[in-house]
């Protein structure tokens, strides 16, 4: 019973679960973006429920294939040794917990892709590029031969992947049809999905930085990244201020400044090489996301 304990608490690490918040918010930003431009009329009801949880399935499917691949690639040095019993694979020795690690990333991408064949039947073949686009840049993150992220693309990938695209891919699953309106509505959300990768990068940046991994912040300099890592936490804020001034945003989302506290607590914890970076990151994206949901839901009734 330890034993199976052991092994839940470790897939439950690997599977990054809060992390998981960073799909919800892009593809509820491509929805909000259908509704706003009036594609929720075009069916019925029922059948948008349904349009809706599928399109957040496929992209929380999308992302924890890449929380889980990342993790068999980089994070198994982690775990205390799962057993015994190892077996080659993939060309290296890997613990049986490892392997499902593995194999549950790509079984998760293969989610992503059933749903992708459904949305691409009732729309077109532009949905199976964006669905590409994705699925391969989710597994390329850090899965083997591409990664990457040790090319210091990590960053800059991660946000277009799982920030406008995803926002986009959400938006024409419903509408069918191309719009800035998803992208301009994530931008400032989507800001902090590189915050977060510079925050996970900048606590092991040593390390990285000795094994000449060739991340992004290593390439730079940790200096630039901090300061990188401040703009982009800045960025969201300057944003919402503008946003509400042209109308984007409701004006009740001023609410999202009171996630400002997290946010200065995650540029000292980044300063300083903490783990508590990503933490605090991870809940500036939550807590703004839910509030920002919170008042486009409001300003609809």
């Amino acid at each position: 019973m330890k034993q199976f304990k052991s092994l839940i608490k470790n897939y439950w690490i690997a599977l990054r679960v809060f992390s998981l918040t960073l799909a919800f918010a892009s593809t509820t930003y491509g929805i909000i973006a259908a509704y706003i431009n009036g594609y929720f009329k075009v069916h019925s009801s029922s059948y948008m429920v349904f349009l809706v949880i599928i399109i957040t399935i496929a992209g929380l499917a999308s992302q924890a294939g890449a929380n889980l691949i990342n993790d068999f690639f980089e994070g198994s040095f982690k775990y205390p040794p799962q057993g015994t019993k190892t077996m080659t694979f993939l060309n290296m020795e890997r613990s049986y917990f490892d392997v499902f690690v593995f194999l549950s990333g790509i079984a998760a991408l293969l989610l992503a892709c059933l749903i992708g064949i459904y949305l691409i039947y009732i729309t077109n073949i532009w949905m199976l590029v964006i669905g590409l686009i994705g699925v391969i840049g989710s597994y390329s993150y850090t899965g083997e031969p591409f990664v990457y992220k040790r090319r210091g693309l990590g960053v800059p990938i991660s946000f277009i992947l799982m920030g406008p695209l995803m926002s986009l891919g959400a938006y024409y699953a419903i509408a069918g049809a191309f719009s800035f309106t998803p992208i301009l509505l994530s931008l400032p959300t989507s800001l902090l999905i590189p915050a977060l990768m510079i925050s996970n990068e900048m606590r092991d940046f040593l390390r990285d930085k000795k094994f000449a991994m060739g991340t992004m912040t290593v390439r730079i300099g940790s200096k630039v990244s901090i300061f990188l890592f401040i703009s982009l936490m800045l960025g969201v804020y300057i944003l919402t201020i503008i946003y509400i001034i042209l109308g984007l945003f409701p004006v009740y989302s001023l609410a999202s400044f009171i996630t400002l506290p997290y946010a200065i607590r995650a540029i000292r914890n980044v300063k300083n090489a903490k783990n508590l970076g990503i933490q605090n990151t991870t809940k500036v994206h939550f807590y703004y996301s839910l509030i920002i949901f919170i008042c486009f839901i409001i300003s609809f009734f």
